[in-house]
């Protein structure tokens, strides 16, 4: 999945921290499609995501926002977020090519209680621009029964300022715990946790809410703005389960500076 020598990079600084971890197959439960997930992200301690349809007032408003993204140009899956009514942000080590964008579809209503014949798919194949320096994606995507993705769902706005150590966050994401039962379906979640260390690198800050491979490309809220203070991508210290110490994600004034590069 990883072609470009700065994806390349982050899969072998994922594979140094889980040995030879990838996810195992995660198939798309309407069933057109074979995914897989090798994103090296982790469950920290024990599971406490929920899913999106039980979080309740601005952050159920925010979640609609986030969806599931397939990209089958390389078999695989990831999370994106909606930041106008028709541009989506994923990771760069999702899609990071016009090639690997071919096909790409997002649905953002692929929830518990949401029947696989009723999920609404948008094309989403027009990339943008990317990033592999801050492993960010934009992509533009097309109506579906002549309505823009955003004006359906919303999209969610990134904060002006970064997240400061041991602020409250929440990451929304497609997922479901796959090594624990096989075969699950990655409905949307929302995981609650706080920032560990704002300054974890020039480029990223980490947090302990809980993800797996395929959330990469989820947004890391705050939770008293619910502002994007943060692109999540790769994991720490994961194991052959998919636990680990940390995530990480890159900050939220990266994110807002590559935005303003394409007028957002």
């Amino acid at each position: 999945m990883i072609a470009k020598s700065m994806r390349a990079l982050f899969l072998v600084g994922a594979l140094s921290a889980c040995g030879t971890e990838q996810a195992p197959d995660v198939p798309n439960a309407d069933g057109t499609e074979p995914l897989q997930s090798q994103e090296s992200t982790v469950i920290v301690g024990s599971v406490n995501w929920v899913s999106a349809t039980t979080l309740t007032g601005t952050q159920r408003t925010r979640s609609k926002a986030v969806g599931y993204l397939s990209i089958p140009a390389v078999g695989s899956r990831c999370t994106a977020w909606l930041v106008s009514p028709d541009v989506i942000i994923t990771n760069n080590h999702c899609i990071g090519s016009a090639s690997e964008a071919v096909g790409a579809r997002a649905s953002f209503n692929y929830e518990d209680g949401v029947a696989s014949a009723s999920r609404v798919w948008y094309a989403c194949a027009t990339l943008i621009k990317t990033w592999s320096g801050d492993d960010m994606t934009a992509l533009r995507c097309t109506a579906t029964n002549g309505q823009l993705p955003g004006n359906v769902y919303g999209w969610l706005t990134v904060s002006a300022t970064n997240a400061a150590t041991n602020a409250s966050i929440y990451v929304v994401h497609q997922n479901c715990d796959y090594y624990t039962t096989s075969g699950c379906t990655p409905n949307k979640k929302g995981s609650p946790g706080v920032v560990k260390n704002a300054n974890y690198s020039t480029t990223d800050l980490s947090y302990d809410a809980d993800t797996l491979g395929g959330s990469s490309g989820s947004p890391v809220l705050s939770s008293s703005t619910h502002q994007v203070v943060g692109l999540h991508h790769i994991g720490l210290g994961g194991n052959s389960q998919g636990r680990g110490t940390a995530n990480t994600g890159v900050k939220a004034s990266r994110v807002k500076a590559r935005l303003a590069e394409i007028g957002l």
